[in-house]
This record gives structure tokens, sequence and C-alpha cells, in this order.
């Protein structure tokens, strides 16, 4: 059954690549951008969106609800990261941070229930990261969003469901989507610069040489199609372990272990 999606961040990365395997399947699909810099794929109706600011957001969704007639999903896959130490990051930073990744997909969905409210159906599907299982170093405000996200959406999953609604994360790891040339960097102080230029750049590099953003697309397209959602989704071997080394291994273990991934000396 083809469905009215708005993606939310698709002019780049897992948004666009999930528009487009939306628009393959014959599903009608709006892709929103700030602003955006081509053409859109085929098949993806360009919308114009701005999550920070409640009257963009407002707007996007009445037009596609104008054009449309409904909304029946909506993928949230919008967002910039912030890199640098926590004493580094200024509380306007780390605003704008949680401004990308939570209070912007709560904008969104405060202005799509009413209509899938009205509809008896909806889904709401977040991107979200390993990030929230364990968090990164040096990323703490990145790592805290991405937690907060989940901790929301798993409380929106009870207050949706009645009305035929149902939501979802999906988490994964080293995804090349030009996140990291566009990360927001804290103003360094020198007491971390060793340690916190060493991570940065591992991360940033783990992002550039990570594998194409199609198997998320795929997991988007599962979930948009699926009967029912799980309250989480887990893309490539790396995500999927990562929960259960957590749970498994004493935290002092896996702090030491997570630590020397990122070159680290101590996960204590």
């Amino acid at each position: 059954m083809s469905r009215v999606v708005l993606v939310a961040g698709a002019s780049s990365g897992i948004g666009r690549a999930a528009a487009v395997s939306l628009a393959g399947r014959g599903h009608r699909v709006f892709g929103s951008s700030r602003g955006w810099p081509g053409e859109p794929p085929p098949g993806v109706e360009p919308v114009t969106l701005d999550v920070t600011d409640d009257a963009s957001v407002r707007e996007c969704v009445d037009d596609v609800l104008h054009r449309a007639g409904r909304i029946d999903v909506l993928v949230y896959s919008a967002g910039c990261y912030v890199a640098g130490a926590a004493e580094e990051t200024s509380p306007a930073l780390a605003l704008r941070q949680l401004d990308a990744y939570l209070l912007g997909a709560h904008r969104l969905v405060r202005a799509v229930l009413p209509a899938m409210r009205r509809q008896t159906a909806g889904r709401l599907i977040f991107m979200s990261s390993s990030a929230a299982v364990a968090a990164i170093p040096f990323h703490a405000v990145y790592s805290a969003s991405k937690a907060a996200l989940e901790g929301y959406v798993d409380a929106v999953r009870y207050e949706v469901a009645p009305f035929g609604v149902d939501a979802t994360c999906v988490q994964g790891t080293s995804v090349r989507t030009g996140a990291a040339d566009a990360a927001l960097h804290a103003e360094p102080l020198d007491s971390y610069a060793i340690a916190r230029d060493a991570v940065v750049e591992r991360f940033a590099t783990t992002q550039r040489d990570g594998g194409p953003p199609t198997a998320f697309a795929r997991t988007i397209t599962r979930a948009v199609e699926a009967r029912r959602l799980p309250p989480r989704y887990r893309v490539g071997i790396r995500a999927k372990a990562l929960p259960a080394l957590r749970a498994l291994l004493p935290d002092a273990v896996f702090r030491r272990l997570f630590a020397r991934k990122f070159g680290l000396p101590s996960g204590k």
C-alpha cells in the first residue's frame, strides 16, 4: 500500500537515501531541506523545512497536508553533531545540538500527530545512533541528545498507541553521510588538545570511511512497510552487538575496551 511519507533531512545522507528508496517503492515522498542545493531525486517532492523553527515546521506540515491530504509516516533524519569536550562546549552550542536531534523531532511530532490521530494511523521513525548505548568521548552532547531522543520515543510509543500511531528508532554506526564535514566544533582548550583531536578525528574518519547509507535506507523502508514496529532497529553487526556487550561485560571492563577503541589510556 502506498503511503504519504515526510522525510526530514532528505537533501543528503541517510535521509536522501531513504527518500529515494521509498519513492522507488511507490510511496509518495516529500523530502525536506532548509534549502535544496540542487534538484531533488526523481520521485521526491521537495519541501522547505527548518526543524529549529516553529513556524517553518507548521508551514511544512500544512503544505504536505494541503498537497497530499494526509501524512502516514514521518521519517526524522535531520541534524548535525557537536564535537569537543564537555567543558569546551558552551550552553548555546549544546542547545543547538539538542535543537537538532531532540527539540526538532519534538516540533515535528507535535505538528504531524493531529492529522495522524484523525486518520487513526501513522508512523514516527527516528534516526538514532549507537552513541545512545555507549556515549562517545568528546561528543558528550551528541551522545546525550541521541540518548534523550530514544527515551523520548519510548515514552511517545505509549502515548500514541491508542490512536493507531507507532514510533521507532533506527540505531547504527559508521555510515558515510557527510555529517563529519558539517560537524560543529566547540571552542578548544589546550588541556584537552591531544586526546580530543585524536578522538574527534578518529570518529570523523569512521564516518568518512563508513559504508554507504543504503542499509539504513532499506531498514527505514522496511519500517514504513512493516505490519508492526519494534521499539528500535539496529543496522549492522556492531550496532547489534554493542547492547549485548554493554549488558554482559562488567562496566569497568567495557569502559576500558571502549576507551581503547578511541585511543584513550583509560575508561575509568
